[in-house]
């Protein structure tokens, strides 16, 4: 048989056989060159038939059904019992089974920035041979593949971009009545932010809070804040430590970051201190804020009329930029990014590996990332982009404004201990929105609590993930 005659199906359901030279040692799998797909089924035929365990949320897990049934009627690999756990929850509980050496859970499914502190601890297995093998490659946009690397090689195998894009109310923001007061007032058009600046105007100049419509719809929550924080710093040209992992956050690109960061207080509704997606997604999608900077699955929720009272009246694009380096930078922001890791004690890991390929190809992961459902699965993938069901559920815009945020995202503190950073940030970032700490010991503050982590984590240690940090940082301050 030809190799232009070999259908998906027929590999798939067995018909095609390959021969046993094409796994000995020395020779290269699938010399006829099938498709990723198809070289990762063969590959995992190898491992044999296994159910393995896991820990995921439902919502993410519930659209991924239908991959793994294929894969299970392929290779006999299918999941049997998880456990059902939040990832915003997941990353304590992981912790706990790292240092327990827990075989527990073959897999988990978990924001990528735990990485570091669980290959540290000696619980991950590296993916790179089960890729080669396979022939398998994270066909991300842009540079977003580095995200699953540390130190080197490959820990972790994406299911969720998760990337803040830009929010605009497209009703509003070309009424002509609104473009008009604005240009009287601040002798400037009216019309989508480029800037933090420009953005607060114009969060000020829309809001009514007496139709319940507020300027901003963004989170200052303890768990959630930092994830904007960081936005704002990195596009002021600041870093969160210098070479010698003293923390930098106490400099002028931290003071101008969080003077955005709290300013957002006058235009934000006055309960949203303590909102979290929950309360403040579901606001979003009613209409009642101006714009904001979100996770890019709620332009999923936007653009469903069945779920949205707003379809078809928003613009996306790139999150603001600051020109406070003195130079335009633009960061968006991916976390928590759910990605598949694999247990290094597990006696399946091998076929959890395999099942963790299948469920990132690019191909494989439309349906999940497209259900119109469980929108917890965002597009991220090169295949995802030019995917008409894709773009029916983002809207082509929300697919352009997603493209474009993955060319300058960034992550928060991704080094061994990012549980730490990231909590101490955040409940300091959250007192000070609410009044309980002074805005000009926030930052001081916190450096000297990031000092204090990095002395018991180790500097010498630290310094060496400080390089795995920066090769995930993007390299363009705009877009392509």
């Amino acid at each position: 048989m030809t190799k232009s005659k070999i259908s998906r199906r027929t590999f798939v359901e067995g018909g095609v056989g390959l021969t046993v030279a094409n796994f000995l040692p020395g020779t290269t799998p699938l010399a006829f060159a099938a498709s990723m797909e198809e070289s990762t089924i063969a590959a995992a035929k190898t491992a044999g038939a296994a159910d393995v365990t896991g820990m995921i949320w439902s919502p993410y897990l519930v659209p991924m059904q239908p991959v793994i049934a294929d894969f299970k009627k392929a290779t006999g690999i299918g999941i049997g019992g998880v456990q059902d756990i939040s990832i915003f929850d997941a990353p304590q509980r992981a912790m706990a089974e790292a240092l327990s050496r827990s075989p527990q859970f073959d897999f988990i499914h978990i924001d990528s920035n735990m990485i570091p502190s669980l290959a540290s601890a000696g619980y991950l297995e590296p993916l790179d041979e089960y890729m080669k093998k396979a022939n398998f490659k994270i066909e991300a946009v842009a540079d977003y593949a580095n995200f699953m690397t540390y130190k080197g090689q490959t820990y972790g195998i994406p299911t969720d971009g998760n990337v803040h894009i830009q929010y605009v109310r497209k009703d509003l923001i070309e009424n002509s009545d609104n473009k008009k007061r604005f240009a009287d007032k601040h002798g400037k058009e009216l019309k989508f932010p480029e800037t933090w600046e420009d953005e607060f105007r114009i969060q000020q100049a829309l809001m009514d809070p007496a139709k319940d419509l507020y300027g901003s719809g963004s989170l200052r929550n303890r768990a959630n804040g930092p994830t904007w924080w960081y936005m704002m710093f990195y596009s002021a040209g600041g870093f969160t430590f210098d070479d010698d992992m003293n923390a930098t956050l106490n400099t002028p690109a931290g003071q101008y970051a969080l003077e955005i960061y709290l300013q957002e207080k006058k235009v934000a509704h006055p309960e949203s201190a303590g909102w979290g997606t929950p309360q403040m997604i579901p606001r979003i999608a009613q209409g009642h804020v101006v714009t904001c900077q979100y996770w890019d699955g709620t332009a999923k929720l936007n653009e469903n009329p069945a779920k949205s009272k707003t379809t078809g009246n928003w613009l996306y694009g790139l999150v603001p930029g600051s020109d406070f380096s003195g130079k335009r930078i633009h960061r968006s922001i991916s976390s928590p990014l759910a990605a598949i890791l694999i247990n290094k004690y597990s006696p399946r890991k091998a076929q959890a590996a395999y099942l963790a390929l299948w469920l990132g190809s690019g191909k494989n992961s439309i349906p999940i990332v497209s259900d119109p459902v469980n929108t917890f699965n965002d597009a991220w993938a090169k295949e995802h982009m030019k995917s008409e069901a894709v773009q029916k559920a983002y809207s082509p815009a929300g697919i352009k404004a997603i493209e474009a945020n993955f060319q300058v995202v960034a992550p928060p503190t991704y080094l061994t201990g990012f549980l730490e950073f990231q909590d101490t940030l955040g409940k300091n970032l959250s007192e000070a929105y609410v009044g309980q700490l002074p805005a000009k010991d926030v930052l001081k503050k916190t450096d000297e609590e990031w000092n204090a982590i990095v002395g018991r984590i180790g500097r010498t240690k630290l310094k060496a993930d400080l390089a795995s940090y920066k090769a995930v940082m993007p390299k363009r301050n705009v877009p392509v």
